[in-house]
C-alpha cells in the first residue's frame, strides 16, 4: 500500500516537473528568439536551387518583433509582413543599415514575410505562433 502511494506521488511529481519545463521551454523560445528561415523564391521551376546557396537576409522572431537583417548591401528593398490573423504592414528597408524591426501582433496564425529587391529577386520566410 505504502509502496503504492509513494510510487503515485513520484509520478505526480514527475509529470508536474514535465509540464513546467514544457511551459518554461515555450516562454524561453519567445524571449530568447525564433529563427526565421528565408529562401529566395524561384521565379521559374528551373531556377529552383539543387544545392544549398548563399542566403544575403537573415531574420528572428523576438518580444513581439520581427528583425530583419541583411549580410548584402542590396540598396532600399520592399519588406511586407502579413499573417492569417490579420497582420498587414509593409514597409522599404535600406540593407545598408544592417537590420530593421518590424512588430507583429504576436495572435497566433500563419506569418509570410517577403522582402523584395530592386531587381525583382524575391525572398520569402514564414513561421507560425
Amino acid at each position: 500500500m505504502k509502496s503504492s502511494i509513494l510510487l503515485g506521488a513520484s509520478s505526480l511529481a514527475l509529470m508536474t516537473i514535465g509540464a513546467m519545463s514544457l511551459c518554461n521551454q515555450t516562454a524561453a523560445e519567445t524571449k530568447i528568439g525564433k529563427v526565421i528561415v528565408i529562401v529566395r523564391r524561384p521565379t521559374t521551376p528551373s531556377q529552383a536551387p539543387r544545392t544549398p546557396e548563399f542566403n544575403p537576409f537573415f531574420a528572428e522572431l523576438i518580444n513581439g518583433y520581427v528583425i530583419l537583417g541583411s549580410a548584402t548591401a542590396y540598396g532600399t528593398v520592399t519588406v511586407s509582413l502579413s499573417s492569417t490573423s490579420g497582420d498587414n504592414y509593409s514597409t522599404n528597408f535600406d540593407t545598408t543599415d544592417g537590420a530593421i524591426l518590424l512588430p507583429i501582433s504576436g495572435d497566433a496564425g500563419l506569418y509570410t514575410l517577403q522582402i523584395t529587391t530592386p531587381e525583382g529577386i524575391q525572398f520569402v520566410g514564414e513561421f507560425t505562433l
